[in-house]
């Protein structure tokens, strides 16, 4: 049987009907309200928003063969639609039909809570609890919240993500039914930032389980609350309200670039030389996991200090958490910005060109889009950090700092 996976939905449901779009003369349903925003996801409210898929469906013909081989799945039958992705009990359509998983991926109505297919993650945030404003725990996970009732019943919101990069905000409950437990999840899949896919799972008979696996989902969640290795870097589309680059910023993922020594770079790297650099000084080169940094010292390897380092490893994260592969607006917001006008070409982001610290903007360079900031480090030397994009996308992390 093939396992229902939300991420694979979204080739699948391309369309260009609004979610809400039903056969003629069906009278579409509207989104289940959200009184209390505020309050913990329970399986009510994804029961109600699979009744009115259900409605729908009832007035509309599938695009698929539900009766077909492939549409046979772990999480039940397959019926495709042009408004969501339904998983049934049963091959038929009929008023007794349940639905025990869905996805969403097309239209602009709200689908539940006010939130729906392009909502940004801070709108999705919003209308949930959230008491972990500063999304800490793992490089992978985030717990958002997690509330014990009774009866071992729980709820809980999570965001799973790659680094800074957020893919799924998770809201789900284990809620005792019989001797039996429900564990019912709405997931948020993300794209850049905003909402790609609405899925729900957990419904119907499929949904429920016994202690021992709600134990298991229990002891998984509960673990994150102790978590604060790793935090979101604050963001700003004004940019006025935050920081410039700074001394701070040197120090990135497990990197101390002050004072740094060859000997002393993470991992286990190469170092080769000390080679001649510029017929007066020599030069240390140390090609690690995923960087390269270049230090000058003297003939005989002593007094080494850090020249350049560049970043060349796709997930490793630079100052901020800038990465390989980072669209250009969102390493923007995660420095100061918009303090000048652009005239489109260029843009003086903040301070004084030519006097660190500053910030500028180049985004018609002939070798592609340029990010520049300029700072002093504590031992006074120039520090510049260049991030180069190339369709808009970051394709090179380049830091270098006087020589002297």
């Amino acid at each position: 049987m093939k396992r229902f996976l939300p991420f694979l939905l979204a080739a699948v449901l391309v369309c260009s009907i609004l979610f809400g779009a039903a056969a003629e003369n069906a009278a579409a349903p509207t989104p289940f309200p959200s009184e209390k925003p505020a309050e913990a996801l329970t399986s009510a409210e994804l029961d109600a928003l699979a009744g009115q898929l259900l409605f729908l469906a009832q007035n509309s013909e599938p695009l698929n063969d539900p009766t077909a081989e492939d549409a046979q799945y772990e999480d039940g039958v397959l019926f495709r639609y042009a408004f969501a992705a339904l998983y049934c009990d049963r091959a038929e359509m009929t008023p007794d039909t349940r639905i025990q998983s869905y996805a969403i991926s097309a239209g602009r109505d709200p689908v539940i809570r006010d939130t729906g297919i392009d909502s940004t993650l801070e709108e999705v945030l919003a209308c949930y609890p959230n008491e972990n404003e500063h999304l800490t725990g793992t490089s992978r996970k985030a717990l958002l919240y997690l509330e014990e009732e009774a009866d071992g019943n729980f709820r809980y919101g999570l965001v799973l993500r790659d680094g800074q990069r957020i893919t799924q905000i998770v809201y789900g409950s284990a809620e005792k039914e019989g001797e039996q437990y429900r564990l019912s999840r709405l997931i948020y899949s993300l794209q850049s930032g905003m909402v790609s896919e609405i899925s729900a799972a957990g419904l119907g008979s499929s949904g429920l389980t016994d202690q021992s696996l709600r134990d298991e989902l229990y002891r998984e969640i509960s673990e994150l609350r102790g978590e604060n290795a790793y935090a979101r870097v604050p963001t700003s589309a004004v940019g006025t309200d935050l920081t410039p680059f700074g001394a701070e910023d040197l120090s990135f993922s497990g990197f101390q670039l002050e004072g740094a020594k060859p000997e002393d770079m993470p991992g286990k790297p190469e170092i080769i030389g000390p080679e001649d650099w510029d017929g007066v000084r020599s030069a240390i080169r140390v090609v690690g996991d995923g960087y390269e940094a270049v230090f000058i010292c003297d003939a005989d390897g002593s007094n080494p200090l850090l020249l350049t380092f560049d970043i060349t490893g796709k997930d490793l994260e630079g100052p901020r958490c800038v990465r390989l592969g980072d669209a250009l607006y969102e390493d923007l917001n995660r420095f100061r910005h918009g303090e000048n006008e652009t005239d489109g070409v260029t843009e003086l982001l903040y301070g004084t060109a030519g006097q660190a610290p500053y910030g500028l903007a180049d985004y018609a360079g002939d070798d592609g889009m340029r990010l520049t900031y300029v700072t002093k480090a504590t031992d006074g030397r120039e520090v510049t950090m260049i991030l180069q994009y190339e369709n808009a996308l970051l394709a090179s992390i380049y830091l270098m700092a006087d020589g002297e």
